[in-house]
C-alpha cells in the first residue's frame, strides 16, 4: 500500500492499514511517520514490541527484552516501587508534581528507554505488523522524537557492536564467565562487574539487564566485549540447527572437483624434466653494448664518460 493510501487510513476510527508483506518494522515506520500517524505500531515477532507515535513522532518504545521507564527510574533509586501503586494514569506528571522526580530525570529515562527498546524492536525479524490509531504511551512524558533519529541511533548501534565484536553469538544466549581468564589482571568496568557478578548460566543479556536495571543495549554491548577479551564462554551451536544445516548443504548438488594437473617426471639421473616448459626468450642486446652497462634508458644513449671514468677508477682501486 502506498504512503497516502496509509495515511488517510491512520488516525481514521476502526481502521486498520494493511503494510505489504515482507515490510520491515523500520520501513512501516517511516509510512506511518510520513502520514503523520497517531497510535501504537505492535510489532509481533522475537523479541518484538510497540513503537507509539504522536502525530508522525516517536514518543516511546517498549519491549519485553528491554526494561521499561518504571523498572529504569526504580533502579536508580528515583522513585520507590510502592509509589507506582499509587499512580492511576500519565506517571510522568503524576511523579514531578509529587516532588518524587525533576520533569528532566523522567524525560532522560524516558529517551533512554525509547531507544534501548527500539534497538530490538526495530531488529525483530521475521516481523507481523499491526497499527491501531489513537493510543498513545502509558507514561505521558513530553518527548518526541523523530523516525529518522531513531533509526539512525539503531543503525549507529548495531555498527558499535559489530567494531567490538563480530559474533551475535552471545547476543540472546546464557552468560557464563570463564573459571580461568588466563590472564594476571583484568580490568572491568562497573557494569562489566555487575554482569560478570550476576551471572549465573541461565540469564541472558536482557535478563540481565532488566535485573539489574540497565539499558539492555549497554549490557549487550558489554557482553561482547567480554566475549571479545575471552572472558567468556562461547554458546555452543544448537545441535538441531545444525542438523537442519548439515541437511541442507547436503540437499545441493555438488560440482565435481576438476582433476588435479600432473606434475611433469623428471628424467633419472639428470636435473631435467620429460616437457620442460619453454623458457622466456632473452632479452637481445643492442649490437655494441655490453649487459654490464644495460641501466633504465641507457641502451639508447650514448655512455656517458663521467660514469666511465668513475667505473675505472674503481677497477684500478681494487687491484
Amino acid at each position: 500500500m502506498s504512503v497516502v493510501a496509509v495515511g488517510a487510513k491512520a488516525n481514521a476510527p476502526g481502521k486498520q492499514p494493511k503494510f505489504a508483506k515482507g515490510t520491515t518494522p523500520a520501513k512501516a515506520l517511516a509510512q506511518l511517520a510520513a502520514a503523520g500517524a497517531t497510535g501504537a505500531l505492535t510489532v509481533h515477532g522475537e523479541p518484538g514490541g510497540v513503537i507509539f507515535l504522536r502525530e508522525g513522532l516517536v514518543n516511546g518504545v517498549e519491549s519485553p527484552a528491554a526494561p521499561s521507564v518504571d523498572r529504569l527510574l526504580t533502579a536508580a533509586g528515583l522513585v520507590d516501587e510502592r509509589v507506582w501503586e499509587t499512580i492511576a494514569s500519565r506517571p510522568a506528571r503524576a511523579l514531578v508534581e509529587g516532588g518524587h522526580v525533576t520533569a528532566a530525570e523522567v524525560e532522560l529515562c524516558a529517551l533512554q528507554a525509547l531507544h534501548d527498546a527500539a534497538f530490538f524492536v526495530l531488529g525483530t525479524s521475521p516481523a507481523e505488523l499491526r497499527f491501531n490509531p489513537g493510543i498513545e504511551h502509558w507514561l505521558g512524558a513530553d518527548i518526541a522524537v523523530t523516525t529518522d533519529q531513531v533509526c539512525d541511533y539503531v543503525t549507529r548501534q548495531w555498527r558499535m557492536l559489530d567494531e567490538v565484536h563480530p559474533s551475535e553469538a552471545t547476543d540472546n544466549a546464557p552468560v557464563v564467565p570463564v573459571l580461568r581468564p588466563g590472564l594476571d589482571r583484568v580490568l572491568l568496568s562497573g557494569l562489566q562487574w555487575e554482569i560478570v557478578l550476576h551471572a549465573d548460566g541461565q540469564r541472558t543479556p536482557q535478563e540481565l539487564a532488566g535485573l539489574l536495571g540497565r539499558s539492555a543495549y549497554a549490557v549487550t554491548l558489554d557482553v561482547r566485549r567480554l566475549a571479545a577479551a575471552g572472558l567468556l564462554v562461547m554458546p555452543q551451536p544448537d545441535p538441531e540447527t545444525t542438523q537442519a544445516e548439515t541437511r541442507v548443504i547436503a540437499a545441493v548438488p555438488h560440482e565435481p572437483e576438476p582433476e588435479p594437473e600432473l606434475l611433469p617426471k623428471r628424467v633419472p639421473g639428470t636435473f631435467t624434466f620429460d616437457d620442460p616448459p619453454q623458457a622466456p626468450p632473452r632479452r637481445q642486446l643492442p649490437t655494441g653494448v655490453s649487459a654490464l652497462a644495460v641501466l633504465p634508458g641507457a641502451i639508447d644513449k650514448a655512455p656517458d664518460d663521467t660514469l666511465l671514468k668513475r667505473i675505472r677508477a674503481a677497477l684500478q682501486s681494487l687491484r
